[in-house]
């Protein structure tokens, strides 16, 4: 039997432990990082922890375009697929302007580009065939790290 996207597969409301454990940790660095920069401690020194937190949310964001490009892959509708391709294009995009500007201007455009992809995947994700419990799972993760980062844009725009 061939699956296509838009088939759900068993019961999909509830978050599976895999994903769940995966998207958790990879907030870690997020937290971490905004936690470094927000108590600039000793041992950080040589290391321009503001650029790795913002290389860190492009590397995510382009994850997260690969996403959408992985649903639109099998989409049965061409219209949605298309939509898909372009929006999966975006992230990477913007994660480079981010990288290009750097300092609390970068880490400002990763936040909102986290928060927007965020949305974007809370709201109509189901509609491009992820499972029903995807949509909570984003704004969890997209929530935590938009929080994280913007907070380390503060500080480093203060320190500035």
């Amino acid at each position: 039997m061939t699956l296509i996207a838009s088939e759900p597969v068993g019961e999909d409301r509830e978050i599976p432990e895999i994903p769940l454990a995966l998207g958790l940790a990879g907030l870690v660095p997020f937290i971490a990082l905004s936690l470094v920069i927000a108590l600039r401690p000793a041992s950080a020194e040589g290391v321009d922890v503001p650029a790795a937190l913002t290389a860190y949310g492009a590397v995510i964001l382009s994850f997260l375009g690969g996403v959408h490009w992985g649903l639109a892959l099998r989409h049965p509708s061409r219209e949605t697929r298309n939509l898909l391709y372009a929006l999966a294009i975006a992230p990477p995009l913007w994660s480079w302007l981010g990288l290009m500007a750097g300092g609390a201007t970068g880490l400002g455009l990763m936040a909102l580009g986290l928060a927007a992809h965020g949305a974007v995947d809370a709201a109509r994700s189901t509609r491009f065939a992820a499972p029903r419990w995807y949509p909570r799972l984003r704004i969890l993760l997209a929530t935590l790290a938009t929080i994280s980062t913007t907070a380390a844009a503060v500080v480093v725009a203060h320190a500035g």
